[in-house]
C-alpha cells in the first residue's frame, strides 16, 4: 500500500468504502460552524452534508445521528488547544492570573465564545457531551490556573496553598468557583463579551485571596 492509500481508513468491523479523513474533516468543520451559528437546532445531517459538499448518505455512513455528529465535532474542535499558563516572574501573580484567564477564555474571539456557549448549553441536556466538555474544556481551564499558582509558590511569591489540588487530583473549590463564574458568564450572558474588567474582578475577589491565605486546619462541621 502506498502512502496515499494509507491516508484512507475503514473503521474496525465496518463494511463498504474506506473513509477519507479529509472529507471527515470537512464534515466536522461544517458541523462546528453550524453549532456556532445556531446551536444544536441548526445542526442537521442535511445541512452538514450541504456545507461540506458531500452527499447526505456520506454523513449517515459515518454518524448515526446528529448527536453523535455533534459529540465528534466537539472532540474535533480542540477548544483547549490554546490553553496555557502564563508565567512572567516574581511579584507578577495578579497579571499572570488575569492573562491566563483571558487567554483560556479567548475573550477577543467572538466565534470561539459563541461556540463554547452553544456547546455548554447543549452539554446540560446530553450526558455524553457534558462529559466531553468537562474533560476537554473545563478541566483544562482548571489545570492552567493551578499551574500559575503552583509556579508562584515555587518561586516564593505565596505561602503553601491548602488543597491546591485535592487527593483525587481535582482542584480546590475556590479554583473551581473562579472557573465556574467565567463559564456561567459565557452561558447565561452569552450576548456580552467577557472583558478584562470581569476577569480582574474574579482574580481579585477569589484567586488572590486564596493565594494569600495561610494554611489552616480543616474545617469540621459542628465545631
Amino acid at each position: 500500500m502506498d502512502k496515499a492509500d494509507a491516508t484512507w481508513r475503514r473503521p474496525p468491523g465496518s463494511s463498504g468504502p474506506a473513509q477519507d479523513p479529509e472529507r471527515d474533516d470537512r464534515i466536522l468543520h461544517a458541523a462546528i460552524e453550524l453549532l456556532g451559528e445556531g446551536g444544536f437546532p441548526a445542526l442537521t445531517m442535511d445541512k452538514a452534508a450541504a456545507r461540506a459538499g458531500v452527499g447526505k448518505a456520506t454523513v449517515y455512513r459515518r454518524w448515526k445521528s446528529r448527536l453523535e455528529l455533534a459529540a465528534n465535532a466537539l472532540e474535533h474542535a480542540s477548544l483547549a488547544d490554546t490553553h496555557r499558563a502564563i508565567t512572567i516572574g516574581p511579584g507578577r501573580l495578579r497579571q499572570e492570573l488575569v492573562e491566563t484567564l483571558m487567554q483560556v477564555t479567548q475573550c477577543s474571539n467572538r466565534q470561539h465564545s459563541e461556540l463554547v456557549t452553544t456547546l455548554l448549553d447543549m452539554a446540560r441536556q446530553h450526558p455524553r457531551l457534558f462529559a466531553l466538555m468537562r474533560e476537554r474544556y473545563v478541566d483544562s481551564m482548571h489545570r492552567e490556573v493551578v499551574k500559575v499558582l503552583a509556579h508562584a509558590f515555587e518561586r516564593g511569591d505565596i505561602p503553601p496553598l491548602p488543597l491546591l489540588e485535592k487527593p483525587d487530583g481535582k482542584p480546590a473549590v475556590e479554583i473551581s468557583a473562579a472557573v465556574a463564574l467565567l463559564i456561567h458568564w459565557q452561558t447565561v450572558r452569552g450576548d456580552e463579551e467577557i472583558t478584562e474588567e470581569h476577569v480582574c474582578s474574579i482574580v481579585d475577589g477569589i484567586l488572590l485571596p486564596l493565594a494569600s491565605r495561610p494554611v489552616t486546619a480543616t474545617c469540621n462541621s459542628g465545631q
